[in-house]
């Protein structure tokens, strides 16, 4: 288990999924550009911008809710730094109309539990 830390550049939760910028700082990932979409990892610490926080980019993350055991996790289009099913992202995607990126966070293992396992980003290309 691979942990790594770095300074945040902005307000972070644990479980946020997070990016490192050109500044060498930690913000919330976005789904709408390749820098943004291209996730570090998940939050471990909660912090401010400053703060030190560490982050999990390969193993087990344990304190998200809500998942659904062997569905794989997305980053989320509408919220930065949220994780999503793939059902969810999708919904996402056509409401939002627009090219957006697919970053494969990982798989649950139960309600709780995620394997981190980060793909690259993935440009999907909105058709109406």
């Amino acid at each position: 288990m691979a942990i790594a830390s770095f300074q945040a550049g902005e307000s972070l939760s644990a479980g946020d999924a997070v990016y490192v910028a050109s500044d060498n700082l930690l913000y919330k990932a976005s789904a709408l550009n390749t820098t943004q979409a291209s996730v570090a990892g998940l939050a471990i610490d909660s912090g401010s911008a400053g703060d030190l926080i560490r982050i999990n980019p390969d193993s087990l993350y344990d304190g998200l809710s809500g998942l659904t055991p062997g569905e794989l996790q997305f980053l989320s289009i509408t919220t930065s730094g949220a994780v999503v099913d793939y059902p969810t992202w999708a919904s996402e995607f056509s409401s939002f109309a627009a090219d957006a990126y697919l970053t494969k966070i990982g798989r649950a293992t139960t309600s709780t539990d995620l394997e981190v396992n980060i793909s690259t980003p993935t440009l999907v290309v909105y058709t109406p």
